[in-house]
């Protein structure tokens, strides 16, 4: 809905000459101090700082604080804490998903092992050699590695134009693992029992980004993000930071340092490429990150198999810049950030609009089993096209939607609403890399948006979200298009389905429930349009959008007032002229002004009977909605309508109605 507005951003480490005292605000936007520190280069402050860091080197990082806040700020200090190692399947009791093989998996021309806990290699599994420290050792022509003091292990492949395995095993704490590959190769990272605690790097990194990291899941992994959000990392050797603020009147060898931050990278993900990943096999992988992102990726990312677990405290749990692919396993994100302006989200692509971007930035789901609960959006292809929309040449441009065709994705979101547009407030933060920011305060927790369209042809939903369930975000031409799957979508502060532009559903078992107010189970900009499908929408306004869609609906759909719903918790139905229940819908527990029902049932001509507060006995329900007819018995008569051909929508939205004829519920047929 709303994108976040930058409007300033000051460096938070400045370098000290003379002298210098720095004030940090709260992340909460107020004018109060949070406290002042100095930070000194390390060539001004008398100790031994001569640029003897290197990559992965985290010495003295243990501290976690902000830097340069020495207030008891919670706020501050609370996005000051390393992320923690996570385990999301010891006690995960949910469906897993089936995985499947990668159909790309490649024939590897030979195999690197390397253990991480004794920093040893070989080529066969059974003898090792040490990795030297500081030195490049060649394993085979073509192939190298080496290490750094500070863990900061380098495999480069650079020099083989075959695919090269690399099979990691043991326990790495504050390092690195860096891989190489030649331009346009591919490799196999095969992750075996491996538990990575990085320092001031990602804790596997995979470059060029020309390159396909096929990552095979095996046994139990760990990869724990050392770095934190608002902290982040440090750009330039020896930067220090003191416990108090430095002029001339100070003694900067009184001082005490509190903390020191190492040469890092600000790469995006605990496990980060430029490149492509595709991920498969039977294993566990359990990412933390308290930074950026879980999984980064900039081309792409497939997930074929093995179960996946992200807790994410800093920015998402996936994200690509071109586009996610789900075919199996199973994957499991938490997104449970606080921070006052960058919600933890899930599943984002996110690319900027370039001349690269034709059919980029979708997200598809064709398998597996997916498990998301954040703060922010869950899943959302965000692409940005409104520039390319100004032209006549569609040719170039990006495809930022959401299909869904398979699987099981089960969403809650749980952050309150807050548009920028509705109700500006400025807050001000330290983001990932210890920037301090000031922006429209700002969070939209949908559950499912595409930029351009959602599209869902099969699989099984479960979406509870505050804001809007699913989403088409786009002004103008968005769509929603519904032919299959079995669909629950509440929203407890929004509209369940919501498109900038069209609604067309033509198939598939749909419960939209929407929150009470003004919002809707089904609410577009532009037609609501039935074909087929079984689907029930109710909505706290009296807002009828069926007949938006009157043109093109080909299938009977009925709309009907709060009068004629019966009360919460009970089960309203629609009977034949034979008698015949061929609708029945049990109500959530509150109260609603409208419902929207349509189902194949419901004959080109015949006279149907409405009865609120009935008894069932038997069928089936998919949240509630009768997907196989019960016995349906007693209940209260409501009112009756007559339906032809001449007319598919038809709404009762005042008193008892009678037979009226064709489209003749008191309200008027559309």
């Amino acid at each position: 809905m709303c994108g976040l507005k930058n409007i300033q951003k000051t460096l938070l480490a400045v370098l000290i000459s003379a002298s210098l005292s720095v004030s940090l605000s709260a992340c909460n936007g107020s004018s109060d101090s949070a406290g002042s520190t100095a930070q000194v280069s390390g060539s001004d402050n008398g100790t031994d700082d001569s640029d003897t860091s290197v990559p992965g080197d985290s010495s003295d990082d243990s501290d976690t604080s902000v830097p340069g806040d020495s207030s008891d700020d919670e706020e501050l200090s609370s996005y000051g804490s390393a992320a923690e190692k996570a385990d999301l399947f010891s006690s995960y009791t949910g469906s897993i998903g089936e995985n499947v093989q990668d159909p790309l998996f490649p024939v590897y021309s030979e195999s690197v092992y390397v253990n991480l806990s004794d920093l040893s290699f070989s080529t066969d599994d059974v003898t090792y050699a040490s990795i030297d420290a500081n030195a490049v050792t060649t394993i085979t022509d073509g192939i190298t590695i080496s290490s750094s003091a500070g863990g900061y292990i380098s495999l480069d492949a650079t020099g083989k134009s075959g695919t090269v395995r690399y099979v990691l095993t043991g326990t790495l704490d504050r390092g690195t693992v860096d891989i190489t590959a030649g331009k346009n190769a591919s490799l196999v990272i095969e992750l075996n029992g491996v538990d990575i605690r990085s320092g001031n790097n990602p804790a596997i990194t995979v470059s060029p980004k020309t390159s396909t990291a096929f990552v095979d899941l095996k046994g139990t992994n760990y990869l724990t993000d050392g770095r934190v959000f608002g902290i982040g990392y440090s750009e330039s050797n020896g930067t220090d930071y003191y416990d108090t603020s430095v002029d001339s009147s100070v003694d900067v060898s009184d001082a005490v340092l509190t903390r020191k931050w190492a040469k890092g990278a600000d790469d995006n993900g605990v496990l980060s490429t430029k490149g492509m990943f595709r991920i498969s096999g039977d294993g566990i992988l359990n990412i933390s990150t308290a930074y950026k992102h879980g999984i980064y990726a900039k081309n792409r990312i497939y997930m074929y198999g093995g179960e996946i677990g992200i807790r994410n405290s800093g920015r998402n749990g996936l994200q690509s810049k071109n586009g996610i692919d789900i075919i199996g396993g199973t994957l499991n994100i938490e997104g449970v950030g606080t921070h006052t302006n960058k919600q933890s989200r899930g599943i984002i692509v996110s690319g900027d609009e370039s001349s690269d971007g034709a059919g980029l930035g979708g997200i598809s789901i064709a398998g597996g089993v997916i498990n998301i609960e954040t703060v922010g959006k869950a899943v959302s292809a965000k692409w940005d096209i409104d520039e390319d929309a100004e032209t006549s040449d569609t040719s170039d441009d990006p495809n930022p939607v959401v299909s869904v065709s398979g699987g099981t994705v089960n969403i809650t979101t749980t952050g309150e609403i807050i548009d920028d547009d509705m109700n500006p407030h400025f807050v001000s933060y330290y983001d990932e890399d210890g920037i301090l920011s000031t922006e429209y305060e700002s969070c939209s927790p949908e559950g499912i948006e595409g930029k351009l369209g959602v599209e869902i042809s099969g699989g099984t939903l479960n979406v509870v979200t505050t804001d809007d369930a699913m989403n088409a975000s786009r002004d103008g031409d968005a769509y929603i298009n519904i032919s299959g799957g079995n669909l629950y979508l509440r929203a407890t502060e929004a509209d369940a389905i919501d498109s900038n532009g069209d609604i067309n559903i033509s198939g598939g078992v749909i419960v939209a429930v929407a929150s009470l107010g003004s919002e809707d189970g089904f609410d577009c900009d532009g037609r609501l349009a039935f074909t087929g499908g079984l689907a029930v929408g109710v909505s706290g306004s009296n807002h009828d959008y069926a007949g938006t869609g009157a043109s093109v609906t080909t299938q009977n759909t009925f709309v009907l007032g709060s009068s004629y719903m019966g009360s919460q918790n009970t089960v309203m139905a629609v009977k034949d002229s034979s008698g015949n229940a061929v609708f029945a819908y049990r109500l959530p527990s509150s109260s609603f002004s409208l419902a929207t029902m349509t189902t194949p049932a419901f004959a080109e001509t015949d006279t149907y009977s409405i009865y609120t507060g009935v008894n069932v006995s038997g069928g089936s329900e998919f949240n509630g909605l009768y997907t196989e007819m019960p016995q349906v018995s007693g209940g209260t008569l409501k009112g009756s309508v007559t339906v032809t051909d001449a007319s598919h929508i038809y709404t009762l939205t005042q008193g008892n109605g009678g037979n009226s004829g064709p489209g003749g519920f008191p309200g008027g047929g559309r």
